[in-house]
């Protein structure tokens, strides 16, 4: 369950943007409302740059927000591209530090409203990776994962889903991982792409040599697709699918309901150790600096791969969202979407597209 992708922001009054500086930043006020969070309060900022100003090298930048709930939820999230000169090299950098308060209804792709149960985790997450430009738009890296869960409280008088489906991870623990990645990126921008393929394979492998408490292995395939139109419009595609193996803690579970893919489910409202995830967006300019967009997909999870092939219980969403151009330069958005899926809906304030 990532804490990262959870970091939606909006913008109650216009940000501050540094000009007339080759390095600029956008720091504003955030109010935060998603299906997890309900309201929260906080601060949000960018910062974006280039190493070297040329035509072969993207816009690098470094977000990061930071918010407390109604849920009495407190996250501390950043996140960063680093593009070298010519994108020889590109740092990615994931870095989280939250008390979350959080909801659970068992594993699987076909459990109970009713059987919803609270508990809360308190947890630190890193996750660097450096890629090196080997052939064209082809990337080949290497990434490492540390997450430490070091308080999970939850009901133990017996009664609770943890405890009857002996879920793992439940009484915290950390895990270590390092693996391979594969990237072929020949998007047109870093922010906002209004054109071409990007795909990337990772594997990282959670072991107890690397120090895991917990034993093992994610396979990771995103697959987007960006078709520009007629009079700045974009269509974009995107295919999502994670299979595990080992014995994967709750915390490292695959999750339908994200900002970026699912939007309009509760994110962990079905969860399990596969998912897969198609959705596709059409974005269109509507006056000046704002844009609107509807999208539209459908997902599962599953205990095992092959469960995912089996195409009853698709769950659908669908919704639509506004953007506001804070650099129209970089084509950086704050964007707000609302969507809906089967019995569920939601809204998610973030910067940046979806995917």
């Amino acid at each position: 369950m990532s804490l990262v992708s959870q970091a939606q922001t909006t913008e109650p009054h216009l940000p501050k943007v540094q000009t007339g500086k080759p390095n600029r930043y956008v720091i504003f006020p955030v109010i935060v409302k998603s299906p997890e969070y309900i309201w929260g309060l906080g601060a949000a900022g960018t910062l974006y740059f280039k190493l070297k100003h040329d035509s072969l090298t993207r816009t690098s930048n470094f977000k990061g927000v930071s918010f407390y709930t109604l849920r009495r939820q407190l996250v501390l999230a950043t996140e960063g591209y680093v593009y070298f000169p010519s994108e020889d090299f590109i740092l990615h950098n994931i870095a989280t530090i939250s008390h979350f308060p959080d909801k659970f209804w068992g594993l699987g792709n076909n459990t109970a409203a009713s059987s919803v149960e609270n508990y809360a985790i308190s947890q630190i997450d890193l996750y660097p990776q450096l890629l090196k430009n080997v052939y064209s738009d082809l990337f080949l890296g290497v990434g490492y994962e540390f997450q430490s869960v070091y308080q999970f409280n939850y009901d133990q008088s017996g009664n609770s889903l943890f405890d009857n489906e002996n879920i793992l991870g439940r009484h915290g623990g950390h895990i270590s991982g390092a693996g391979f990645i594969m990237t072929w990126d020949s998007r047109n921008n870093a922010f906002s792409p209004s054109a071409g393929f990007y795909a990337q394979y990772s594997m990282t492998s959670y072991q107890d040599y690397f120090g895991s408490n917990f034993n093992f292995v994610v396979n990771n395939i995103d697959v987007r697709k960006y078709f520009a139109m007629r009079k700045d419009r974009v269509m974009a595609m995107q295919f999502n699918l994670i299979a595990s193996e080992g014995n994967v803690p709750i915390r490292s579970m695959a999750n339908i309901g994200t900002n970026s893919y699912m939007r309009g489910y509760y994110e962990g409202r079905f969860t399990d150790k596969n998912l897969t995830a198609f959705q596709t967006e059409f974005r269109t300019p509507i006056w000046k600096r704002l844009g609107a967009v509807i999208f539209g997909g459908a997902g599962k999870v599953g205990a095992r791969f092959r469960d995912l092939w089996n195409f009853d219980h698709l769950k659908p969403t669908a919704g639509m969202g506004l953007r506001f151009a804070i650099s129209p330069k970089e084509k950086l958005n704050l964007r707000l979407d609302a969507g809906v899926g089967r019995q569920s809906h939601g809204s998610y304030l973030n910067m940046g597209e979806a995917f």
